[in-house]
């Protein structure tokens, strides 16, 4: 009982002062991702830049960061397709963003792309993954009674500790999450996007989870007032440009989910 008292004091005299060491700064973050992605490029069919999915998402991608004044500062952007049945995109700390072919097929519009691109450049931005990280290190109390008893180095996020499952896995908060779709909102607006795109799009993701869920809606919080949420900032944006077409070749029918 002695020893857990002492675990207990020590652990709360840390949360107060943890916050800013367990943070990833913004280098960390990109230099995390980097690893990260070229990892996964390693395991994954990833298209070729030539191709028209990797070019549209690319081009689709410019047009929502373009509405920044800093434009990429001082994250380092990468846009790649995977081609596989799975549904779903994700972005890495820093800038890497991965997109399946399998949710692509699903979109009908490039307003469905920006709407999903921009949650995820949403995400980068606002350093979702890095205050993750940080939340989560502060619940770790043995983390938190070693770091101070062994005297480890001031900054907490040492990047060769941090496994790359945590960086694909770790999730984001509910409030995270309805960050990522206002500002995503905003992002895909100003970059002259009909934002019902957004709300086709979160509505395919929602019948595709009916049939057991695509992994990218699987880690989004969705109680049905997310899109309602959306449809009425729609309704209330008057008018906007008609939904822009978009014909993406299909994935190869040979290609077995997880290829």
């Amino acid at each position: 009982m002695r020893h857990l008292a002492l675990v207990l004091s020590l652990s709360v005299g840390l949360s107060a002062s943890a916050d800013a060491d367990f943070k990833p700064s913004q280098r960390q973050q990109v230099e995390l991702g980097k690893r990260a992605a070229a990892d996964f490029r390693k395991h994954e069919k990833i298209l070729p830049k030539t191709d028209i999915r990797v070019t549209t998402l690319k081009r689709v991608a410019r047009r929502l960061l373009d509405t920044f004044s800093d434009g990429d500062k001082p994250w380092e952007y990468s846009f790649d397709v995977v081609e596989s049945k799975e549904v779903n995109a994700f972005a890495l700390p820093g800038g890497p963003v991965f997109f399946y072919t399998g949710l692509l097929e699903k979109m009908k519009s490039e307003d469905e792309l920006a709407a999903v691109l921009a949650h995820e450049l949403v995400h980068v931005r606002k350093e979702h993954w890095a205050y993750a990280y940080r939340d989560s290190m502060n619940r770790s109390l043995v983390l938190n009674i070693l770091l101070m008893v062994g005297k480890a180095n001031d900054n907490a996020a040492n990047l060769a500790g941090i496994a790359n499952e945590l960086i694909f896995e770790l999730p984001f908060s509910r409030k995270h999450e309805i960050e990522a779709d206002n500002l995503g909102f905003d992002m895909m607006t100003a970059a002259g996007y009909n934002p019902s795109g957004m709300v086709k799009v979160f509505q395919t993701l929602k019948a595709e989870a009916k049939g057991g869920g695509p992994e990218w809606a699987s880690t989004h919080p969705d109680d049905g007032r997310r899109i309602k949420n959306i449809e009425a900032r729609v309704a209330k944006g008057g008018k906007y440009p008609a939904l822009i077409p978009m014909e993406l070749p299909k994935a190869d029918p040979k290609t077995k989910k997880g290829d």
